[in-house]
């Protein structure tokens, strides 16, 4: 298909549908993202889990997939249609949705996440290339932060259709058929966003770019590089993997991932773009800010429902989900949309903002985290709990935000690609997993589940206390590396 210029597409009134389009589609990601930290109390009833399979179920069998397959995806999406990709992408983890309501067993189900994974490494990156070529710099932060809206809406709606799907009782829930309309509907959403999008020109909101591609040859990257070193370190790396699994220290996924992850980063290590992208400092600590926050914030999202099962096995299921629903829907958004305007305002002035702003909203959200896994109550929780999701809001648009307009201009995909491996490895696939596993630890040292859940996810909001610190780092970096991204990118690097 051919690119068409911003100029000449409706820029405003097209622009707009397209980016309601694709929070829309984000918003899918986060509902099959999301439905099976809702239902973990009764898949984990229904397939026998345990708590820490519970957590490598929603944290790190679906992240690393997830993950090391955003990079070639984005590769694809520097040089293919991205309209195109996007729409096989959310065609193909609506599929593995739909297939989780057939397992049985927990290799069943991890096998499902997998999948799921491996299509929503291709969601992103071309949806935050794309929306850079609709919108400026000026702009991209408050157009990011309306596409970040995805997050919360699609956690709202994942709430809400799991109140309306449960059933008559609340307490016996179908929770395959949930997964199965939600993959036929994602299926549905794919064929839309294939006819109604058209491919945008790239840069096409830059002066003076180059149109070239952003990376070379795999032959040319050959001969730049230094390749023995680079064989032995990560020839070494894979052999000892190998040689742990053959001795039993290590399981088969685990090498299988770590594999791919190795094999990964050694063809990312020779193109000469991706290393002036994690060059940047202000791009890795703006990456490792989002990635301490969000650790926490995916704990919350995988253990809430079961905590507030320990905390009052009673209280009406459905009613707790629509509670939950609805903060995310109001606070959640309200944050993730106030805080993205409030960035471009400040930054206008003192681009230093892009740190300082996330930096105070999370230093108001710690002690909210603890205090709504420190209550007594189901309302009480929920109240602590509101106000934390207003804070967790914020740093979404800012973050991505710096992940495009730092990156290359050729290289905005793989730039989204490499910031979501950063973040998704550490929050995605370590908060669940850690929480989880320290849940199982507390409760063989002898407390009850509820004392034990509550003591793990205390821990587990530590890593706020680093995201405050990477973020004010941002303060120190960001003025000198905004200007020379300006300059690479006007004399189209």
């Amino acid at each position: 298909m051919t690119d068409i210029p911003v100029a000449q597409a409706k820029p405003k009134r097209y622009r707009t549908m397209v980016l309601l389009l694709l929070t829309l589609v984000y918003g899918f990601n986060f509902i099959d993202r999301q439905i099976v930290g809702i239902l973990a109390p009764f898949i984990q009833a229904d397939l026998g889990l345990t708590n820490t399979q519970l957590g490598l179920l929603i944290g790190l069998a679906f992240a690393a997939f997830y993950t090391i397959m955003g990079i070639p995806l984005a590769f694809l999406a520097d040089r293919m249609n991205r309209v195109t990709l996007l729409a096989l992408a959310l065609a193909t983890w609506s599929g593995f949705t739909a297939i989780t309501g057939f397992a049985q067993n927990f290799m069943h189900i991890a096998l499902a996440r997998v999948g799921v994974g491996v299509g929503e490494a291709g969601g992103s990156p071309p949806s935050h290339s794309m929306i850079s070529d609709f919108y400026g710099k000026e702009e991209r932060a408050g157009a990011l932060g309306i596409y970040s809206l995805g997050i919360p809406l699609g956690i709202m709606s994942a709430y809400f259709l799991t109140a309306a799907l449960i059933g008559a009782d609340p307490n016996t829930v179908d929770w395959r058929r949930i997964f199965i309309i939600l993959g036929v509907a994602g299926i549905a959403l794919a064929v839309v966003v294939k006819l109604v999008i058209r491919e945008p020109m790239r840069g096409a909101m830059e002066n003076n770019v180059s149109k070239t591609s952003g990376y070379i040859s795999i032959r040319e990257a050959m001969a730049r590089s230094r390749m023995m070193p680079r064989y032995i370190v990560f020839g070494f790396l894979i052999g000892l993997v190998l040689t742990l699994t053959l001795m039993g220290v290590v399981a088969w996924l685990i090498a299988v991932i770590a594999s791919l992850l190795f094999t990964t980063l050694f063809l990312l290590s020779i193109q000469p773009g991706v290393l002036t992208i994690i060059s940047i400092k202000s791009w890795w600590w703006m990456a490792l800010g989002i990635a301490f926050a969000s650790f926490a914030g995916y704990a919350v999202a995988g253990f809430q429902t079961k905590f507030l099962r320990l905390l009052d096995p009673e209280y009406n299921f459905r009613t707790i989900i629509i509670w939950i629903g609805i903060i995310n829907g109001t606070l959640y958004v309200a944050g993730t949309y106030f805080g993205a305007k409030l960035v471009d305002w400040k930054a206008k002035k003192d681009i230093r903002a892009y740190g300082s702003i996330p930096a105070i909203s999370l230093a108001i959200a710690f002690p909210l985290a603890i205090l709504t896994f420190w209550a007594p109550t189901v309302e009480l929780h929920l109240i602590f709990g509101a106000g934390l999701q207003l804070c967790l809001g914020v740093y979404l648009g800012p973050s991505f935000a710096i992940a495009q307009t730092l990156a290359p201009i050729a290289l905005r995909a793989m730039s989204t690609a490499l910031f979501f491996f950063v973040l998704n490895m550490i929050a995605l696939g370590g908060g669940p997993t850690f929480a989880g596993f320290m849940i199982d630890v507390f409760m063989e040292r002898g407390n009850d589940e509820l004392s034990a859940t509550r003591l793990a996810m205390y821990w587990t909001f530590g890593a706020m206390l680093l995201a405050i610190f990477f973020y004010s780092l941002v303060r120190i970096t960001l003025p000198k590396d905004w200007a020379a991204a300006e300059a690479r990118n006007s004399a189209g690097s």
